[in-house]
């Protein structure tokens, strides 16, 4: 797996030089930490206000990381303080604001283009950078797409692929063009100040645990299967902080990229006191071959029928509101497909009260024959 847990988290509330200092951000720090070491193994150094300086930082990403990382490492960079995004040539330049820097003067601010190129180099395979600062959306390091989806079974292949394939991640706290709230009481309705910053409240619940909610309960087994990737922990985020904020109107959105040297692989965590629950994945054979060559997709593989989501929305709402739909299209454009495994299934998901479905049909040289026939097995009046 890995040598070491390596983890780097900077904290800083005492800021000067025209400034304004933060409330909760060195708690953050602190608290995290504690989690990291206690329930995740992590080796941390720690740089905690007045030691986070913008000289510390160069020396500790000129040096100490060059120095300390090998391939066998994954390493943990956390940020809790302010952030400012600057107009640049090609959008929005990120900075990360020291503590001793000095204000409006980006000299005494850390690039994160610096942080991004001091980071490329390390050997390590696995990489997640967290950002809980203002406008943290701007940091959109080179290169960089989205990670939208989690599956919600993680098997045996998956996660020795995950943890074998390099992960480079970053998640922010919030949008390119939103602040991030310092204290905020999560659970209450008004906002309330909190002991920590709402994305820091989120971010501990579900390294206690918390982010471990796929795949849900069932047959008396608990939620989860023991392991927190980088993609669920953002879900959990984004989810956990963006809702209750935009209910205060102060709407604070998460988000998560990937790097350049990003593959397949995903940082994990592994949920504390869960056992890991990881099935083999199914077999494949012939009915779970997503490949039909000349064949159409039927009703019964659905679940294999993948690429026409948006167009299966749009023939779905049209049917909705349409007395007599046609699909029209080339020999072998796939409306067999969208109308057997795409529109057909939703629909039944949808009500099945509401829809009639008669069993699809090929007209032969008996149309109406074959039409009466399909009614009687649906129980409808024949034609």
């Amino acid at each position: 797996m890995f040598s070491r847990n390596l983890a780097f988290i900077i904290g800083i509330n005492n800021y000067q030089n025209g400034i304004s200092p933060l409330n909760t951000a060195v708690n953050d720090a602190k608290k995290l930490i504690e989690i990291l070491r206690e329930k995740h193994g992590y080796q941390v150094w720690e740089c905690l206000d007045e030691v986070a300086t913008l000289s510390n930082f160069n020396k500790f990403l000129d040096q100490t990381l060059p120095e300390q990382v090998t391939e066998n490492d994954r390493l943990l960079f956390y940020f809790a303080g302010h952030g400012v995004a600057l107009n640049g040539d090609d959008g929005p330049a990120g900075y990360l604001i020291p503590q001793d820097a000095k204000l409006r003067d980006t000299n005494s601010y850390l690039p994160m283009t610096k942080l991004h190129d001091a980071f490329h180099q390390l050997p390590c395979r696995h990489f997640l950078g967290i950002l809980d600062c203002c406008f943290a959306g701007a940091f959109k390091w080179s290169s960089t797409r989205d990670l939208l989806t989690s599956p919600e079974v993680i098997h045996q292949e998956r996660y020795d692929r995950f943890i074998t394939d390099p992960a480079w991640q970053i998640i922010t706290s919030s949008a390119s063009d939103q602040k991030a709230l310092d204290n905020f009481n999560l659970d209450s309705e008004r906002g309330q100040i909190g002991n920590h910053s709402p994305f820091a409240s989120a971010l501990l619940e579900a390294l206690e645990g918390a982010g471990d909610i796929y795949p849900p309960a069932t047959n008396g087994k608990p939620a989860g299967d023991g392991v927190i990737t980088a993609t669920k922990l953002y879900l959990y985020l984004r989810d956990r902080v963006e809702i209750p904020t935009e209910k205060c109107r102060v709407r604070q959105t998460p988000g998560i990229w990937c790097l350049d040297k990003h593959d397949k692989g995903e940082y994990i965590f592994l949920s504390p006191g869960h056992e890991l629950n990881l099935p083999p994945a199914p077999p494949l054979d012939e009915s779970k071959n997503p490949y039909r060559g000349l064949n159409s997709f039927e009703e019964e593989h659905s679940q294999l029928f993948f690429g026409r989501t948006l167009l299966v929305e749009k023939l779905q709402d049209f049917v909705k509101t349409h007395s007599l739909t046609v699909v029209l299209g080339a020999s072998g454009s796939g409306k067999s497909s969208l109308v057997k495994a795409g529109l057909i299934p939703q629909l039944k998901q949808e009500n099945t009260d509401k829809w009639s479905i008669v069993s699809p049909i090929r007209p032969g040289e008996n149309p109406f024959q074959a039409l009466t026939k399909a009614l009687v097995e649906a129980g409808l009046p024949k034609v």
